[in-house]
């Protein structure tokens, strides 16, 4: 009996392999990466493909009422790293026994980063992994395979940029979404309602349980309203998330990822997905009258943070130039400065609608990020500098201006330029107000953006447009003399305080051998300028300054603008006694789980800000002693560079910019926000609560 009942199974496998094939020959798995080349901590992605039999699917990371995601199991050389899949947007699929899955049919490409580590002696890398999946038609076959990919070690370079592309636009977006969600979760089901989409959008649902005990059962969306029902592991407290598609008509499918606790991510269910601990920090609620009175006070504000006042003492300059000038003239300067403020906004504003409609995140400073941007802005800090100390001179306004003659008047291009100038280098930082009015205007419609950063505008500006409106109050300003000479002067050793500024920023994100690149590049603008100058304009002077120039760039603009390879540093104490170890969301989880207060500071190099709030509050031996007495873990998370896991944290808050400080305390939810300006008093404050 027991032979026959062997035969028997033996049969109906074979029969059923060759009716289903086997899941080997239904899933075919590969392995591509988006560079050509792996280069020494410089992080890259590869793309996991899996190709399905016509009628055959495989499923999402949460299957629905039934079905297994796909899972992989990496082998990577010592040092490297990989981060959690990212999926793709599903569509929903009626079972027999009316059941609702989520699945990919066809092709499914799966992203994930991989991190490799600083420094590599190989001449190639090996990537390998083990997959496991549950692949279905009318019946479920699991299958498992291998996938290998090998890259040689060298410097960075585009590879497979259409199929990369293609799986990038299938992920939910990054950026923040361009409605608002209102929860409502009790035991048995949870409500979301939806506002700001159009009465024409088509609103699909995904949800993702918190916990493997947590079943929700298929979404029902009705008009604005999301209702989910839920089998088992329901409580009025569960942190339900969950993926929301957006269908205008027959346009795109658009996703994003929401969550009832605001400023958090969903997790998936059987691993982390690098989010931070659940909060329930509740974003602003400006409303767009709101909104746009902050963002005015927030621009008027603007003008007192550190990384404009180099600037404005320059403008205070141009001020005392303009006295004893015909009130009309002096109006129309100070128009055409605050028309430069003015088209500097408007084209940020530009700027994060196209970013957004590009399925792209906007961010205050970014260009920061950017070398080539980064050196320019050097340049240009440094031309001004040399023409303050009348090296040559810059005509910005018509034939009659020149910054390096106080004998002749200020232009009205010099005013425009100025304006633009100013803006340029306070978006550096964010005041008061700035951070949370910007994170709200990336979600708004373009009208609304629009408005927001006309407003901001207006703030900035309106201190130097009652000044000129009002030629009369400048007499209040020191009269102009021979005094000014030397006042100019010192204000092109401000900018030249500025360039080094930025030259150490650039030489922290670049490496010390593209710094110095950067100085003697630096050094032969110098030298152009000086050439041109004192050629006065002359076409031979022209000719041998862009030569000079030329010559330079083609020394050192290459060396420049290459990254040196990065190596980790270990955290050690600072001056003060403080560790400030390096910002991960994992670190963050780790320690509140074990009950410990962490203090996270979101910080750049390029912004002054946080230096001043660092130098004057958070790196002192007062705060140093609160740390250590309430057992704080201390974490900085540097995004001079744009972290791309920093960033996220930083949309988790809804914040687009830095500086930004946040307090975790044991036993409480949501963390403690402060504002973009610290004082000793009120960290000190908050830090005394913990425990109580």
């Amino acid at each position: 009996m027991i032979r026959v009942a062997l035969f028997t199974l033996l049969g109906l496998l074979a029969v059923a392999r060759a009716q289903f094939g086997a899941a080997e020959d239904l899933v075919k798995p590969s392995l591509l990466a988006d560079t050509a080349a792996v280069e020494a901590g410089k992080p890259f992605t590869v793309l996991l493909r899996m190709e399905m039999k016509s009628g055959w699917h495989v499923y999402w990371q949460f299957g629905g009422d039934s079905g297994a995601p796909p899972r992989v199991t990496w082998e990577l050389p010592a040092g490297f790293s990989a981060g959690p899949i990212q999926w793709p947007l599903p569509t929903a699929h009626k079972d027999e026994g009316d059941l609702l899955t989520y699945i990919y049919e066809g092709e499914v490409l799966l992203p994930i980063e991989i991190t490799p580590r600083a420094k590599l002696d190989a001449r190639e890398v090996a990537l390998k992994a083990k997959l496991t999946w549950l692949v279905c038609e009318q019946t479920c076959v699991p299958g498992r395979g291998e996938v290998a990919l090998t890259l040689p070690v060298g410097t960075a370079a585009p590879a497979n940029s259409e199929l990369f592309a293609s799986a990038r636009s299938r992920l939910p977006k990054a950026d923040p979404p361009p409605f608002r969600t209102a929860w409502e979760v009790k035991p048995e089901v949870f409500t979301v309602k939806v506002s700001g989409l159009a009465k024409d959008t088509r609103v699909e649902f995904y949800p993702l349980p918190p916990n493997p005990d947590a079943k929700p059962k298929r979404a029902q969306v009705s008009g604005d309203t999301i209702t989910v029902p839920i089998e088992s592991g329901g409580a009025a407290d569960t942190a339900w998330s969950g993926l929301l598609i957006a269908q205008i008509g027959e346009g795109p499918r658009t996703g994003w990822m929401i969550s009832k606790m605001e400023g958090t991510a969903p997790s998936v269910p059987g691993g982390s997905d690098g989010a931070l601990p659940s909060t329930s920090i509740a974003p602003p609620r400006f409303g767009l009258f709101g909104a746009l009175w902050a963002a005015l006070l927030g621009g008027l504000i603007l003008n007192l943070m550190p990384c404009v006042l180099p600037v404005i003492a320059l403008k205070i300059f141009s001020f005392v130039s303009q006295a004893g000038e015909h009130p009309e003239r002096v109006l129309r300067l100070g128009l055409a400065f605050v028309a430069g403020v003015f088209v500097f906004f408007l084209g940020i504003a530009a700027l994060a609608i196209g970013l957004r409609a590009a399925g792209q995140g906007f961010f205050w400073g970014m260009q920061f990020a950017d070398p080539r941007l980064m050196l320019a802005l050097v340049a240009l800090v440094v031309l001004f500098a040399l023409s303050m100390f009348g090296v040559f001179e810059i005509t910005l306004g018509g034939a009659e201006n020149t910054l390096g003659s106080l004998s002749r008047k200020e232009g009205y291009g010099g005013a425009f330029v100025h304006g633009l100038f100013t803006t340029l280098l306070g978006t550096s930082c964010t005041a008061p107000f700035v951070g949370p009015v910007l994170g709200f205007a990336v979600t708004q419609p373009p009208a609304a953006i629009i408005a927001i950063f006309t407003a901001m505008a207006a703030g900035m500006s309106l201190p130097y447009f009652l000044l000129t409106w009002k030629p009369a109050w400048m007499r209040f300003l020191p009269k102009p003399g021979a005094w000014m000479e030397r006042f100019k002067q010192l204000m092109g050793f401000v900018l030249l305080a500025v360039a080094v500024w930025l030259l150490g920023v650039f030489g922290k994100t670049r490496g010390a051998d593209a710094a110095a690149a950067a100085g003697w590049l630096l050094l032969f603008l110098a030298l152009a300028g000086w050439i041109f100058g004192a050629g006065a304009r002359r076409w031979w002077a022209i000719v041998l300054a862009v030569l000079t120039l030329g010559v330079g760039g083609w020394l050192f603009l290459p060396g420049a603008l290459h990254k040196s390879a990065s190596t980790a540093a270990e955290a050690k104490p600072n001056a003060v006694g403080i560790v400030w170890e390096k910002f991960s969301p994992e670190r963050v989880e780790q320690a509140r789980k074990a009950g410990q207060p962490v203090f996270i500071d979101f910080t750049a190099e390029w912004c002054i800000n946080c230096k001043v709030n660092e130098g004057a509050v958070l790196n002192t031996t007062t705060t140093a002693a609160a740390f250590r007495e309430k057992n704080v873990l201390t974490l900085k998370a540097d995004w001079t560079a744009f972290d791309p896991v920093i960033t996220e944290a930083l949309k988790k808050f809804e914040r687009i910019g830095v500086p930004l400080y946040v307090l975790y305390r044991p036993g409480e939810e949501a963390p403690v926000i402060f504002p973009e300006l610290l004082t000793t008093n009120l960290v000190l404050g908050e830090l005394a609560k913990i425990g109580r």
